[in-house]
C-alpha cells in the first residue's frame, strides 16, 4: 500500500543557524509535537548518524511506542529518520536560509499502514495531516518567541 506523504513547511522569523540548533535535538520534540508523551534519544544532545530515540506518541487514543534511527545527518540543514521498531514510518528535516534573520523548516513524513489501519486510511491521513500541519505552526511560534527572548 501507497504511504501516506505529509510535507509541512513553516517560515521562521528567525536565522538558520539558531533554528537548526533547536531542531537537531529531539528532546526538543516535546516542546512543540502534538501528542508526544516520552522522548529519550541516545546519545543525548545533537543527532548524528545512527542516535536513537525511543519515543511514546498518543495517537488516534492509541499508544504508539517507536525506537527512531538517525542517518544522513548534513549538519546545519537537514538529517532523515526512520522507525527501526513499531510502525512503519520515515521522514526528514530541513532548515533553509531565506533571508536575513529568516528560515523555513520542512518536515516530511512518511507513514505505510498494515493490518486493519489500512481500512481506516482516510481518517488516519487526515489526522496525519492536521498534526503535521499543527506541529509547524507550533515550532514556528517557539522558534520565534525563543528568538525574541534570547
Amino acid at each position: 500500500m501507497k504511504p501516506i506523504a505529509v510535507r509541512s513547511s513553516a517560515d521562521v522569523h528567525a536565522p538558520a543557524q539558531f533554528v537548526w540548533d533547536f531542531l537537531r535535538v529531539y528532546g526538543n520534540d516535546l516542546e512543540w509535537r502534538s501528542g508526544l508523551e516520552r522522548m529519550t534519544q541516545s546519545p543525548p544532545g545533537p543527532v548524528r548518524d545512527g542516535a536513537r530515540v525511543e519515543e511514546t506518541l498518543r495517537v488516534l487514543g492509541r499508544v504508539v511506542e517507536s525506537l527512531v534511527e538517525v542517518s544522513d545527518v548534513r549538519e546545519g540543514h537537514s538529517f532523515a529518520w526512520r522507525v527501526v521498531e513499531g510502525a512503519t514510518a520515515d521522514g526528514s528535516r530541513s532548515v533553509t536560509a531565506t533571508g536575513e534573520g529568516r528560515c523555513r523548516v520542512d518536515l516530511v513524513k512518511r507513514v505505510t499502514l498494515t493490518g486493519s489501519d489500512r481500512l481506516l486510511r482516510p481518517l488516519i491521513a487526515a489526522v496525519i495531516t492536521r498534526t503535521e500541519r499543527g506541529d509547524a505552526r507550533r515550532i514556528k511560534q517557539v522558534l520565534e518567541q525563543a528568538w525574541r527572548s534570547r
